[in-house]
């Protein structure tokens, strides 16, 4: 039995083959990839085929779409496929590993195998795989109060791929933390799984994260998506705010609150097109009650407002001078 189980929650086949073929690909086939086909409409078993020969696979297709209602559901329940490997890397149906990972895995947990969490740094690569951006890299041990603060001031980049997680620690840790749209809730599980150790990272290989107009994180346009997005980073905040009161998170309170409420700001700004002017006021009222201070000040939020009504009208504007150009 291999000690690693690399883990898809599948729906979507447009770059599922390549997915599949970076795993195929790798230096190092001790795993075991486990496939939880979310009730997809395409055949995704036609390309699970073509490579049960060369790795360990367990496909199951599942009856019921669990991941267009509850995504966190979705992952839970194709962790849930797992056997008795002690390691778990919730991988994704689009993104691809370079062939080096399991072995430099391997490696580096061999010679610091104390760590329950490990990762990998990330390029960001768009539908046809051009390099869009490096992202910036983790150090070589990375606390969860470090990792925390990057994220909040947007200084570092994660997702739900490059983190491989020891699974008896997850199981303990109660598992994944959910937010709706599973928006924060890997940030949430990763600062919960590398409370006592940190994150070690893995230098030598790399993971492509894709964007592209099939997944969530490239949905910025589409109002009730971008209000969901919003409410969930509050229950991000409500979540944080209460691990820094029970000493989870060794970040003063004060602190964590001005932080939080910059990040949230920064988030709100970056959206304000898709905000109505009376959720701006609603939205940090909310966030307000949650870290339990003024931490969005009325000040704050009229900027919000001048900042949209400029918005809106240099749009119309630029609108207009499109159509006189017709």
């Amino acid at each position: 039995m291999s000690k690693l189980a690399i883990v898809i929650p599948a729906y979507k086949s447009v770059f599922f083959d390549r997915a599949l073929f970076s795993i195929a690909n790798q230096t190092n086939k001790e795993f075991t990839l486990y496939i939880g086909d979310d009730c997809s409409p395409d055949n995704l078993y036609s390309y699970v085929i073509k490579y049960e020969n060369i790795i360990n696979i367990t496909y199951r297709h599942f009856d019921e779409n669990l991941g267009g209602k509850d995504l966190v559901g979705q992952w839970e329940r194709c962790i849930d496929l797992v056997g008795d490997e002690e390691w778990i890397w919730l991988f994704s149906d689009d993104d691809i590993m370079e062939p080096e990972c399991v072995e430099n895995f391997y490696k580096t947990s061999d010679l610091h195998p104390d760590f329950d969490i490990y990762h990998f740094n990330v390029v960001k690569i768009d539908e046809k795989e051009n390099i869009i951006e490096n992202f910036y890299s983790f150090p070589e041990i990375l606390t969860c109060e470090e990792f925390l603060l990057k994220k909040l001031y947007v200084s570092y980049f994660s997702t739900v791929v490059e983190f491989i997680f020891r699974k008896s620690h997850f199981i303990n840790k109660k598992r994944f933390q959910s937010f709706d749209l599973a928006w924060c809730s890997d940030d949430a599980t990763w600062i919960k799984l590398s409370k006592n150790k940190g994150i070690r990272n893995i230098d030598n290989s790399k993971v492509y994260w894709r964007i592209s107009s099939y997944n969530i994180c490239s949905i910025v346009n589409e109002k009730p998506i971008v209000m969901r997005k919003l409410k969930a980073q509050i229950e991000f905040a409500k979540w944080l705010y209460a691990e820094s009161k029970n000493g989870e998170i060794n970040i003063e309170a004060p602190i964590l609150q001005k932080h939080v409420g910059k990040w949230f700001m920064g988030t709100l700004k970056s959206r304000i097109v898709y905000v109505a002017f009376g959720e701006i006021a609603t939205l940090a009222e909310k966030l307000n009650l949650v870290l339990q201070g003024n931490i969005i000040r009325m000040q704050s939020i009229l900027f919000l407002y001048y900042y949209k009504i400029y918005r809106s009208l240099t749009g119309n504007l630029k609108n207009s001078f499109s159509l006189k150009s017709l």
